[in-house]
């Protein structure tokens, strides 16, 4: 999804083709003229513009007005179709009403809109669009809702605007969409949501450029088996593949059957490797296992947690701590390192490191062994 300004030719073809005849397009609104009376009226046109004996516009309406005195012109059930060298149909786009300020260079589009352009696979739809040749800011009308798609991405929201020269996009207002994955998730979709939204999609021919998605505010994100609430939610890379989190994250992965908190998250949907850090809580319902530490990298393909700094887990009765530890959900193992602990009831083991069966409860302990074992 690009918003340069060749992105938009539809709009600068329609600047040069009025700029020559100096008239304008005016759609009927009280506030727009004191004008009442158009200088030159047009029913059912046909307008087609021609270089080097090559199609290069064309553009139809039921009814086209010309006002002299404010330079603006209107037109009313309006479509245009842009053609390239050779007369393939490049972009194109119909409206109910459009108004065109050649003077100050800008254009609107009102009910109905719809543009497609067709080498990039990007349309537009909503009902009011306002474009400003001077600044390339394309902007809807506040609280209006517009859908913009591209190839297997769909975004809905309101309060949009973009800048041609930046590169980048807005939806100020609530927001939500969906990204249908290809490859080997193919099939698989990402939902998503937020109060905003904000990005930059960079040409194909500036690799330099980073591409990314940021929603704001309630940023939600849905995947096949992945759920995520969080303060922002960034989105990149191909098909959304890698998703980062940030701000009071609380999420569930469904495969797994596991719960989670954090302030950071990283996840990316190829290696199926989520990464959590500071005050991380993961819980494992089906085994009553609660884990906690300042850093969990968890493999969704392995069912295996590796738990950094301050690790702190509970199962039943059994309360484990160290500063390093490797939980093993599918085996029900926990290694623990770097003064381990082990406290089961009133019973303590300490060692350097500590291997601990949470099924059978077994203990295994090497290095620097210490403990109090109480008898019942």
């Amino acid at each position: 999804m690009r918003f340069e300004n060749r992105k938009l030719c539809f709009m600068l073809y329609f600047l040069f083709i009025f700029s020559l005849s100096a008239c304008s397009l005016k759609y009927q609104r009280e506030t727009v003229s004191e004008e009442t009376v158009p200088q030159i009226s047009f029913e059912e046109l046909v307008l087609t513009q021609y270089s080097d004996d090559k199609k290069t516009l064309r553009l139809e309406g039921t009814v086209y007005e010309q006002y002299k005195k404010s330079g603006l012109i209107y037109a009313k059930d309006a479509s245009f179709v842009i053609f390239d060298s050779d007369q393939n149909e490049t972009a194109s786009a119909t409206a109910k009403y459009i108004s065109a300020d050649t003077r100050n260079k800008i254009y609107e589009f009102f009910d109905g809109i719809t543009f497609l352009d067709n080498n990039q696979g990007t349309q537009i739809a909503g009902n009011t669009l306002k474009w400003n040749t001077s600044t390339e800011q394309l902007v809807s009308a506040k609280n209006q809702e517009l859908t913009i798609k591209k190839d297997n991405l769909e975004i809905t929201g309101k309060d949009f605007s973009a800048s041609a020269i930046s590169n980048t996009f807005l939806f100020s207002g609530p927001v939500h969409g969906q990204q249908i994955l290809t490859g080997a998730n193919a099939g698989d979709k990402i939902l998503f949501s937020g109060d905003s939204m904000q990005g930059s999609m960079a040409s194909s021919k500036n690799s330099s450029k980073k591409n990314y998605t940021i929603l704001s505010g309630n940023a939600t994100v849905k995947t096949s088996t992945m759920e995520i609430q969080a303060d922002t939610i960034e989105l990149s890379g191909e098909d959304f593949n890698h998703i980062k989190a940030t701000g009071n994250i609380k999420g569930t992965n469904t495969e797994s059957e596991l719960s989670f908190t954090a302030q950071e998250m990283e996840y990316n949907q190829d290696t199926k490797i989520v990464i959590l850090t500071g005050d991380v809580e993961l819980k494992d319902e089906k085994n009553n296992v609660t884990a906690k530490a300042q850093s969990i990298e968890y493999d969704q393909n392995t069912d295996v947690a590796v738990m950094q700094i301050d690790v702190e887990l509970t199962q039943k009765q059994n309360v484990c701590k160290a500063a390093y530890s490797i939980y093993r959900k599918k085996e029900q193992t926990l290694e623990l390192s770097g003064n381990a602990i082990v406290r089961q009831k009133d019973d303590m083991f300490r060692a350097q490191s500590i291997t601990f069966n949470m099924e059978t409860e077994e203990i295994q302990m090497d290095g620097n062994i210490r403990g109090t074992v109480t008898s019942n």
